[in-house]
């Protein structure tokens, strides 16, 4: 692995980027699209740097950066990480533009539906052979059809959209502008009982919910990051997860403090200090500090971050070399301090050396390392 001076952040959506994400965080989320010959690949926007659709074409045709999913479980950092010591992996379908041809235009729910059932199938092929975790992967989409799809699909994955639903064309502003509707009417204890009903663990949503004028201005319950407003949070919240993205600096350990996980663009490890001068630790679950170890962190000066991070990486054991106590120790505080509403019994149920409750605090890696390439 590079250190810190050699760093240089990988494209996002490649097989590089994931699997140094993955190694220095929590977990990772990334983009998987479906070509013409039905190989899921790793891809985010809706057209290729080249103008074309992916899902109009054959893998072989595709640019030389696209890489397969099958390919990324190939790599054993990758793969360790996520089977192993309780990494953490949100998978996003992405739908094609209505302009592609595919997944039927612009009006097409069936096709679309049709289109996520092809992916969840292939996706369920592609790791028929990898020994998963009961809760360390989501497989999510903005496309509101995926849970239909999942039904249909009878997969043995757990599944979740992703809120607000942005449109798969137009400019981040335009998609911005077209989601203002979901913004107004759902605030996000709203948005938290939407996810309960559809049966899913988790609510990937957006910063907006928490920090922006949408989180003041929508109908319903506001909640926050801070006083009243996040007292307001985990009395509706109960433990729920809760994904929150993007993940700024300035809000990072808010959010670590407040129970929630956050999706992160920003993993390189020369950022040993967060903008709130908090020593930076991404790996909250898979490397969890105790109450005092916390403090001793939160207490070092900002000259000696870099110093103390480095000793931490090497000195705290990981999640999946601790004692069966001291796993059940950690999920105990954690339940207590964020107030999980689920019972100790289903808790300790999913926690083992490779498996961590739903409920756990985490960091993740955006794309891998972070965002790297627009629309």
């Amino acid at each position: 692995m590079a250190t810190s001076a050699e760093w240089v952040q990988p494209r996002e959506n490649t097989i590089e980027a994931i699997s140094y994400g993955i190694q220095v965080s929590d977990g990772v989320e990334f983009d998987l699209r479906l070509t013409e010959d039905k190989q899921l690949v790793l891809h985010h926007d809706s057209k290729t740097e080249f103008g074309d659709y992916p899902e109009t074409m054959l893998m072989d045709e595709l640019p030389d950066y696209v890489e397969t999913f099958d390919d990324l479980l190939k790599n054993k950092n990758f793969v360790r990480r996520w089977t192993e010591e309780g990494a953490f992996s949100c998978i996003e379908l992405k739908p094609p533009h209505p302009s592609s041809g595919k997944g039927g235009g612009w009006i097409g729910g069936k096709a679309r539906e049709l289109h996520m059932i092809k992916m969840i199938e292939k996706l369920e092929e592609s790791l028929k052979s990898i020994d998963l975790g009961e809760s360390g992967t989501i497989v999510y989409s903005f496309e509101p059809k995926i849970i239909s799809a999942a039904k249909k699909t009878k997969s043995k994955f757990r599944f979740s959209r992703i809120r607000p639903y942005l449109r798969q064309w137009g400019t981040w502003k335009t998609q911005r502008i077209a989601a203002a509707p979901s913004f107004l009417s759902n605030s996000l204890p709203r948005l938290m009982n939407k996810q309960r009903k559809e049966g899913s663990p988790m609510l990937p949503c957006s910063m907006q919910y928490l920090k922006g004028i949408e989180s003041r201005i929508n109908f319903g319950i506001t909640v926050g990051l801070k006083g009243k407003k996040l007292e307001r949070l985990n009395k509706y919240r109960r433990g729920y997860p809760v994904y929150v993205w993007p993940c700024e600096s300035k809000y990072e350990r808010l959010l670590l403090d407040a129970g929630l996980t956050g999706i992160t663009d920003y993993l390189s490890p020369e950022v040993v200090t967060l903008d709130t001068g908090h020593a930076r630790w991404t790996k909250p679950s898979t490397q969890p500090l105790t109450d005092e170890k916390r403090q001793e962190l939160d207490n070092t000066p900002k000259t000696e971050h870099r110093n103390i991070i480095s000793e931490y990486n090497k000195e705290i054991t990981p999640w999946h070399e601790l004692t069966d106590n001291e796993r059940r120790n950690f999920v105990t505080n954690w339940s207590k301090k964020w107030s999980w509403e689920r019972s100790m019994d289903a808790i300790l149920k999913e926690t083992s050396e490779i498996n961590m409750p739903w409920e756990v605090s985490r960091i993740i890696g955006h794309r891998g390392t972070g965002k790297t390439h627009s629309k």
